[in-house]
């Protein structure tokens, strides 16, 4: 894998797209918004974000941007999907934006006779990959994942005001694999990208579609609950939540 595409160019997909192409990749993002298109093509960031201006003036000869989503594919050996999947009146994730790039995906592995994986990091409730990604690339493509294609689910684990340095120094990879070869091939490109040698969680894709919801709900019960202990102790004299909370 040495070319590498990013649809979706927002404050995420911008931000690895730079932080890929100026580890030696060759980039192409894609965006429908073709002032973001514009933006990356001009060297300057579409979106701001800390240290993105830098990381896109020092990779310029690496990235280059695109609304042609089929264009991208065929010039690349790999696919990263980070489109948004916004909350729907039931409360889950839906995945219209995702399914949509994935048509243009699959119109272009349709003309490939390389390998190609197919990395999504949006967000998603489980089942989503096995129900709707991969039969519509499937759909559109006419070949079988797995045997034509790879396919990984794998999300990021940032927070927005340090992106860069969060996907180029993570915690861990999370990497919810549709056979051992896509997951190995994501793998050696992590290990390509990474600065802190981070650990890998590979396993199946529900398991990592879980893994993902499951680490975001208790992150969030962590903040409750330490949102919780400083209420109770600013009703106790002398109590102190930020020592309490350290204790813990």
């Amino acid at each position: 894998m040495k070319k590498i595409s990013v649809i979706g160019l927002g404050k995420l997909g911008s931000c690895m797209a730079a932080a890929y192409a100026s580890k030696g990749f060759e980039v192409v993002g894609v965006d429908l918004n073709q002032a973001y298109v514009d933006a990356i093509n001009d060297k300057r960031p579409p979106v701001t974000e800390p240290q993105l201006a830098e990381y896109i003036e020092k990779s310029a000869k690496n990235l280059r941007a695109t609304t042609n989503t089929q264009e991208a594919v065929l010039e690349s050996d790999a696919t990263f999907i980070i489109v948004p999947t916004p909350t729907d009146g039931t409360g889950g994730f839906t995945t219209v934006f995702v399914e949509k790039a994935c048509e243009e995906i699959g119109k272009a592995l349709a003309k490939k006779e390389s390998y190609h994986l197919v990395v999504l990091t949006s967000t998603v409730l489980p089942g989503s990959s096995e129900e709707k990604i991969i039969p519509a690339l499937e759909k559109y493509s006419g070949k079988k994942c797995g045997k034509d294609f790879g396919y990984c689910y794998s999300p990021e684990f940032i927070a927005i005001g340090s992106v860069i340095k969060n996907l180029l120094n993570p915690d861990f990879f999370l990497i919810g694999e549709y056979d051992e070869r896509s997951g190995n091939a994501l793998s050696k490109f992590y290990e390509k990208v990474c600065d802190n040698n981070a650990p890998m969680e590979r396993m199946n894709i529900p398991s990592a579609e879980l893994a993902k919801i499951s680490l975001n709900t208790f992150i969030t019960n962590k903040i409750t609950f330490a949102n919780m202990i400083a209420e109770v102790a600013e009703q106790i004299p002398g109590a102190d939540a930020s020592k309490i909370l350290e204790t813990i």
